[in-house]
């Protein structure tokens, strides 16, 4: 089971992965847009957090559970089954973004087979080490956190010292500002803010979940925001937002020059276990909600199997498999681009998560006098659907649509078996 520290590092470590590191490098075209879309994504981040934490709060089990009550089984499985391909896509995107971090390292690793290779190495060991148990994934997310967290804030210091000195720092994109431009920033933020749903998402194996949880959630979301925002500023008054822009590992870029070239290799190596150990939380998290859907008979019976240690050994190979799968697609020579497709892709998919559950704390009034936090929650959900462009939700539609044959058949396998219901009895 999942302690407090433990919960609170899925959190963290959910949330600080791959995502800043490449921040500087997706953001840098869009100039002082950012700062507008950064304030706006946390804020609505910050508001579905509440309601995910309220609704762990009040109802044990997990958002299975929470959709449940508000809305039925049917609506909690198309949730959950587009939420679980958020996960295994986004362990795709993040394995990429190992080998992209490796690649200021070994250049030969950012692209073509060196890059397929160290992204599915990844995607296996983390697969062994989540056969091992929910605290062996624990154990890993609490010391990874710790690492990765080192460069965000020396990066902040450079700049302080820097300004101290009198140099002027560079300057962002010259781009205007505009509703359409701060909107899709915004997009690109949420997928590296997304991971504030994890302690929630891995309820069902934490103990004391109604307390510990709902703490998690709300502190990790709003520390890591804050020091998102300030980290990716930090970077881009370092780093020339022309260079930014087409830099792979643009936190090593930004630090080398001002503390020589093995500090740039330092970074970039922490980058690389930071999206490592996002990794790992996503493949736990997809494989958890994996077991929930078969246990409710809406997957076939081989994802609720485990191994002697608990771990569901089948969902975890399969998710594992889908994400390798996914990596092949990135054999692109660009692998920004091929990254900022996924993870926009993977963002629409968790969206199906945050809007429903906000819904769901607005229509079982687990937000109480906060429901207008709640409902902003839902607003702002709706609006990150917009900022991910058309060809991103369709796709999004289609594989969440893509569900309901899949828990048909599921139903039509199980059938001989009593359907088994995730609802807490009083």
């Amino acid at each position: 089971m999942l302690g407090k520290w433990m919960s609170a590092a899925m959190v963290v470590g959910t949330m600080v992965g791959s995502g800043i590191y490449l921040l500087p490098t997706t953001l840098a075209p869009y100039g002082a847009n950012l700062v507008i879309a950064f304030l706006v994504t946390g804020f609505g981040t910050m508001c579905l957090a509440f309601a995910m934490a309220r609704l762990a709060a009040r109802i044990p089990g997990g958002p299975f559970v929470y959709i449940d009550h508000a809305f039925g089984e049917k609506v909690a499985f198309v949730t959950l089954w587009s939420y679980t391909l958020s996960q295994v896509t986004g362990v795709a995107g993040v394995a990429v973004a190992v080998a992209g971090a490796l690649g200021h390292v070994y250049p030969a690793v950012v692209s073509g087979p060196g890059l397929i290779g160290v992204a599915l190495g990844s995607i296996a060991i983390l697969a062994a080490v989540n056969l091992r148990g929910a605290r062996s994934a624990g154990a890993l997310q609490v010391i990874t956190t710790l690492v990765k967290l080192v460069p965000l804030i020396a990066v902040m210091l450079l700049v302080m010292g820097k300004l101290g000195t009198g140099q002027p720092p560079e300057r962002l994109a010259p781009i205007p500002v505009g509703i359409g431009a701060a909107t899709t920033a915004a997009a690109l933020i949420l997928f590296s803010l997304t991971g504030f749903e994890a302690a929630v998402m891995t309820a069902n194996v934490t103990r004391d979940s109604t307390t510990t949880v709902p703490r998690a959630t709300i502190v990790g979301t709003g520390f890591t925001a804050i020091i998102y925002l300030l980290a990716t500023v930090a970077a881009l008054m370092l780093l020339p937002s022309a260079v930014a822009a087409r830099s792979g590992a643009p936190f090593a870029d930004a630090i080398a020059p001002l503390l020589g070239q093995a500090a740039g290799i330092l970074v970039a190596l922490i980058a690389a276990v930071s999206a490592f150990g996002t990794a790992n939380a996503l493949l736990l998290i997809a494989a958890e909600t994996s077991r929930t859907m078969a246990q409710a008979r809406d997957l076939p019976p081989i994802f609720a199997r485990s191994n002697k240690v608990g771990a569901p050994v089948g969902a975890i190979l399969i998710c594992a498999v889908g994400a390798a799968l996914l990596v092949f697609a990135s054999s692109s020579e660009n692998f920004v681009k091929v990254y900022v497709f996924i993870t926009l892709v993977s963002t629409v998919l968790a969206l199906v998560l945050y809007v429903v559950c906000a819904a769901s704390a607005l229509k079982l009034r687990a937000g109480g006098k906060w429901t207008i936090i709640c409902a902003i929650g839902v607003l702002y959900s709706f609006a990150m659907f917009v900022g991910s462009g058309l060809e991103v939700l369709l796709w999004g539609a289609v594989l969440a649509i893509a569900g309901l044959p899949v828990r048909y058949i599921s139903r039509w396998l199980n059938q001989d078996g009593r359907a088994t219901r995730l609802m807490i009895e009083d």
